[in-house]
């Protein structure tokens, strides 16, 4: 598939990013892609929004890409999500099969939910805050209100489980009796 860039020809599209995900959690070094037409426009933009910058993690993601570590680490990076992604995908369907429908996502950190009609996720977010379980409501996303964003990147596939475990309790409770197919 063609990226945008080759779509459009190259001289309007932009590309923005950052090594938080990719590098390290919290790392806050981004990057622009820009037509060398445009880099010479945004340059002195660019220079006056970012007065200081973080030098040190400039310097740290050089050293990274310096050294050859970014293959491997992205390598570790996509098995661990994949893990967890698995991890929450087995548990959905365990716990939540017939009552719940959900994306296998390719990609990224996070699972999208569609509980049965009639069930607002936002009504759950307080007991599930109680239960210790955090989603987002899909509403948030403009989704709609039985739909929920569970996240699966930062927690391990033992918390995955009994988070997805308390999750299901959750759904349980509320006066639905829709099945999904």
């Amino acid at each position: 598939m063609p990226s945008l860039r080759e779509l459009e020809g190259g001289n309007r599209v932009l590309y923005s990013s950052s090594f938080s995900k990719t590098v390290a959690p919290g790392l806050r070094v981004g990057y622009l892609i820009v037509p060398p037409a445009l880099a010479a426009e945004l340059e002195p933009l660019v220079a006056s929004t970012y007065i200081t910058p973080a030098l040190l993690a400039q310097a740290t993601v050089h050293e990274f890409f310096r050294r050859g570590l970014f293959e491997r680490n992205l390598e570790r990076v996509c098995g661990l999500l994949r893990e967890r992604r698995d991890a929450m995908l087995e548990a959905l369907e365990r716990e939540l099969a017939g009552r719940a429908r959900w994306n296998r996502p390719e990609g990224g950190y996070f699972l999208w939910l569609d509980l049965a009609e009639g069930v607002d996720a936002s009504e759950l977010l307080g007991p599930a805050s109680e239960a210790g379980v955090t989603f987002v409501p899909g509403a948030d996303f403009g989704g709609p209100p039985n739909s929920l964003r569970l996240a699966f990147s930062f927690v391990s596939p033992a918390e995955i489980d009994e988070g997805v475990t308390r999750l299901a309790r959750l759904v349980s409770s509320v006066p639905v009796a829709v099945e999904l197919g």
